[in-house]
């Protein structure tokens, strides 16, 4: 099985502009007019998947030889070819494409199957392999694939309505695994990230600044006077109050960004690509915006803000959080319902 060409990806910025400078594209932010980042596609081939729609499958394909029949099938039941690729580029192709399954012919040039196979099985991902090829599908040769590491074979063409539909099968219950992953990130109250997907998130953001010097700011929201909130109009009102808030974070956020409620009523906002300047003036108008808001069966309700920014204020995930976490420190001990910024390193806030 081959297809002609592997796509390769590259990305381009507007003359001039740096990808640091790509600001949060939001009308709250307003950090920037400038466009963000601009995908352009080379050799692609004849079969795309549909752009945006992440709810469909996604497949990669490692082959040879032109499979256009099977690709054509299987978009039929939802699920699209994402790269094709032969043995050789098949790990760049699945660092980009994060597909739910991988199908391999076992003729493909550069490729070894049980090297493959273990690679997938270790990946975080865990991604299931289904291999295929001409010769006839025996019980030998199931045995041979299941101990390479697929989770079977097929021959192909003769046997490709099963392909089909045991790709189906493989795809849904990929996806399945990766809701049940996303919800053990969520925080059950509002649908924001939880403490531990906001860590990894801030690991990584700190890990982009060492390593290509893209900065990143850490925004620390906490609601003002909640447990008066609670104490005067019950709890199910505390929580109103909590998830319109966690709702405003979620219609500020770029899809690069991370909101996430921390516990009780405290948040983060994760700002990558964003310096300290750039972060303090969001936190301002985030402040504003929500001092205005009409909280149901509350009336108006402020949060005060602490931001720090990498390499402004830290540069490792511990010290970013810390100095976010001091800044807002002390703007609650500062009369509340204000952004305090962290000072540059070696330097101390007034009044912690």
């Amino acid at each position: 099985m081959t297809l002609p060409h592997s796509r390769r990806v590259s990305l381009s910025l507007p003359q001039g502009q740096k990808l640091s400078d790509c600001p949060p594209r939001t009308s709250l932010f307003e950090l920037s007019t400038s466009p963000g980042l601009i995908m352009t596609a080379r050799a692609e081939t004849k079969h795309k998947p549909k752009a945006g729609d992440r709810s469909r499958g996604r497949v990669l394909l490692i082959t040879d030889d032109d499979q256009s029949q099977f690709i054509d099938a299987i978009a039929e039941k939802g699920i699209d070819v994402v790269g094709v690729s032969n043995g050789t580029a098949a790990l760049v192709s699945l660092q980009r494409s994060r597909p739910h399954l991988v199908v391999a012919d076992i003729k493909a040039r550069g490729l070894r199957m049980r090297e493959l196979g273990k690679m997938l099985a270790q990946s975080d991902d865990g991604i299931p392999l289904v291999l295929v090829g001409s010769e006839q599908s025996t019980l030998s040769a199931r045995r041979a694939a299941l101990q390479n590491g697929a989770f079977d074979y097929f021959e192909f063409p003769a046997e490709i309505e099963l392909l089909i539909e045991r790709t189906h099968q493989l795809v849904l219950l990929r996806q399945k695994i990766d809701q049940l992953r996303a919800d053990a990130d969520l925080d059950a109250l509002t649908g924001l990230a939880n403490r531990r997907r906001f860590r990894v998130a801030l690991a990584r953001e700190v890990e982009r600044w060492r390593r290509y010097r893209i900065p990143c700011a850490l925004l620390m929201l906490d609601i003002d006077h909640l447990k008066s909130i609670n104490d005067r109009f019950g709890h199910p009102a505390g929580d109103v109050v909590i998830r319109q808030i966690a709702q405003t974070l979620k219609e500020v956020s770029r899809d690069n960004d991370t909101a996430a409620r921390l516990g009780g009523e405290e948040f983060g906002l994760l700002l990558a690509g964003v310096d300290l300047e750039k972060a303090a003036a969001a936190a301002n108008r985030l402040r504003a915006v929500l001092s205005t808001k009409r909280f149901e069966g509350v009336g108006t309700v402020t949060v005060s803000i602490g931001v720090a920014g990498c390499p402004e204020n830290a540069t490792t995930e511990r010290t970013l959080y810390s100095a976010s976490d001091r800044a807002l420190y002390v703007s609650k001990n500062s009369g509340r319902d204000r952004v305090s910024v962290a000072p540059p390193l070696q330097e101390k806030l007034p009044g912690v």
